[in-house]
C-alpha cells in the first residue's frame, strides 16, 4: 500500500500511515520512500560506518539522535534504542526499523529524521516555529524551551495558520525565499496560559517526554513568503518590547539547520539567508517570565502593521 504525503517541500511515499497527517499529492516535488524494516533487514542492507558520527544531538525527551554516514555513502539516523533510519546513497529511500511500538519514534521521524532529508536534498531550514497569516509567514526563532510553540499557540487562537513547529524550510527561485510547509504537528506544554487550550486549536496525538503532541486543525499547504523573523528572548530581567534590526544574516547564524557542507552549498546557503533578511524584517522580541503569550502576539501584529511592505501590495 503506497499512501502519498507533501511536507518539507518533499513528496513522501510510505508504505505506512503517518499519524495525524493528511494525505496530498505535489508531482513536481523531489520524492522519498519510506518503508517499514525490521532490525534484520536494516543490518542487511546498511554499509557500515565510515567514521565518527556527522551529527550527534541530544532529543526533549533525553534520547540522542546520531547520523553516521555509511562506507557507500547510505546514512544512519540512530534514535536512542527506539528506531534506526536508513536514507540509501540516492537519498530518495528511507528505511524505517522501529524497536518499539508507540508514538516516540513516529515523531522522531516526522519532526527530525525527515527534515534532515529535506536538507540533505537541497534545501535551506532554520530551527523556527512558523506561523502563516494573510500576508506571509512570521518565523520564531529562539533556543528551546523558550515559549516558541506557546506564543505560535497564541497566533492559532487568533486566527493565523501553522507552518511549521520546529524546523522551517526554505527554497529559492528567481531570487524569491519561499518557506515550505512542514507537518500539522506540534510539541505543547502540558501547562499552559489559562487563555490556551490546545484542544481549542487541535487534537492531541499522546503525550510523550512530559509534552504534548498535537495536530493543529488550521495548517498551511502551500508555499509562502516569509514576511517577518522574530528572535525571541525571555528571561526574567527583560522588558516586553520588540525592535526592528539591521537586514545581517549572521544574526540567524545560531538557528540555521545542516550539516557540513563543501564550499559551494555554504555559499548558496548564505546567498539564500542575504536573499531572505532583505526580502523580509528582521525583529528582536524580549519578554519577561511574567509577561503572557498575548502581549508577546500583539508586539508581533504591531510590527507587522508597522512595516508598509509587509501589508497589502507585497509578493504573493
Amino acid at each position: 500500500m503506497e499512501i502519498l504525503y507533501a511536507a518539507y517541500g518533499l513528496r513522501l511515499s510510505s508504505s505506512f500511515s503517518l499519524p495525524g497527517m493528511q494525505t496530498q499529492t505535489i508531482d513536481s516535488l523531489p520524492s522519498a520512500e519510506l518503508v517499514l524494516r525490521d532490525d534484520v533487514e536494516l543490518d542487511d542492507v546498511w554499509s557500515g560506518t565510515s567514521g565518527p558520527p556527522e551529527w550527534r544531538g541530544r532529543q526533549g525527551d533525553g534520547r540522542n539522535l546520531v547520523i553516521e554516514r555509511g562506507a557507500t555513502g547510505d546514512l544512519l539516523f540512530t534514535y536512542g534504542d527506539a528506531a534506526r533510519f536508513r536514507l540509501d546513497p540516492s537519498m530518495k529511500h528511507l528505511d524505517c526499523a522501529p524497536k518499539e511500538s508507540g508514538l516516540a519514534w513516529q515523531r522522531a521521524l516526522i519532526g527530525k529524521v525527515i527534515p534532515s532529508i529535506s536538507v540533505m536534498l537541497g534545501y535551506e531550514a532554520l530551527h523556527a516555529a512558523a506561523i502563516d497569516c494573510l500576508d506571509g509567514v512570521v518565523a520564531i526563532m529562539a533556543p528551546s524551551g523558550s515559549g516558541k510553540s506557546t506564543l505560535a499557540l497564541e497566533l492559532l487562537r487568533r486566527g493565523w495558520r501553522l507552518l511549521a513547529d520546529d524546523a522551517l524550510t526554505l527554497s529559492e527561485s528567481e531570487g524569491a525565499v519561499r518557506a515550505h510547509p512542514g507537518t500539522p504537528h506540534m510539541n505543547v506544554a502540558k501547562e499552559l496560559p489559562g487563555s490556551l487550550d490546545p484542544q481549542a486549536f487541535g487534537s492531541t496525538l499522546g503525550v510523550l517526554a512530559g509534552e504534548l503532541w498535537m495536530v493543529a486543525q488550521a495548517f498551511t499547504t502551500q508555499p509562502r513568503p516569509v514576511r517577518l523573523l522574530c528572535l525571541l528572548e525571555r528571561r526574567a530581567d527583560l522588558p516586553l518590547a520588540i525592535d526592528v534590526l539591521p537586514p545581517n544574516p549572521l544574526l540567524l547564524s545560531p538557528y540555521i539547520l545542516g550539516l557540513a557542507n563543501d564550499p559551494e552549498r555554504q555559499r548558496t546557503r548564505f546567498c539564500l539567508y542575504a536573499d531572505l533578511i532583505e526580502s523580509a524584517t528582521l525583529v528582536r522580541l524580549t519578554a519577561g517570565l511574567e509577561h503572557q503569550p498575548g502581549q508577546l502576539a500583539d508586539l508581533i501584529e504591531q510590527a507587522l502593521a508597522r512595516e508598509p511592505r509587509l501589508v497589502g501590495g507585497g509578493i504573493q
